[in-house]
């Protein structure tokens, strides 16, 4: 049995199992933040910087979704939660019952909104009082028949117990 003939043995009897859970092939990265090391782990010492260089818009490496850029804008959004001290004291008069959420929009080749993909209405308190967002990473799928899906990973920083904290917020929808 030739290594070819192995994989392809295995594929043929992995197939139903897969099909039976719709475990599909994973997705292509099309835009990455490089600044903010997606693939490396990273010390909790190091995300304040992170959060200062880190990008609202990507790009994406490719057109073939028809889509020129990946834009996030930081919104102001209701919340069960009292995170007025994460603003600024300009802003803490309008923030009462308010927490920073984030806004989702992908562009066209003639930079004009073509879908939004997400907007926060409400924070959950789940996020423990957001400082900010910025873009990660995105990647694509293209289901064999199906309209392409986008999932967008969004950096969420806030201020942790012992320092900054950063986690991330998978947004995944149809590009069209």
């Amino acid at each position: 049995l030739t290594l070819d003939q192995a994989r392809a043995q295995a594929a043929a009897q992995a197939a139903p199992i897969l099909a039976r859970y719709a475990i599909a092939p994973r997705g292509e990265r099309t835009a990455v933040d490089r600044f903010t090391f997606p693939d490396d782990m990273v010390g909790y010492q190091d995300i304040a910087r992170l959060e200062q260089v880190s990008q609202k818009s990507l790009s994406p490496s490719y057109d073939v979704l028809g889509i020129s850029s990946i834009q996030l804008d930081q919104i102001l959004a209701d919340s069960t939660t009292d995170c007025s001290s994460s603003f600024d004291e300009t802003q803490q008069g309008a923030a009462i019952g308010k927490a920073f959420g984030f806004r989702l929009t992908l562009q066209g080749q003639d930079g004009k909104p073509v879908k939004l993909l997400h907007e926060d209405k409400a924070v959950p308190g789940s996020r423990h009082c957001p400082t900010s967002y910025s873009l990660s990473e995105s990647y694509a799928f293209t289901p064999d028949g199906k309209p392409a899906v986008l999932a967008v990973l969004v950096q969420r920083f806030s201020q942790g117990f012992e320092g900054r904290d950063r986690r991330f917020i998978a947004v995944t929808g149809q590009v069209r």
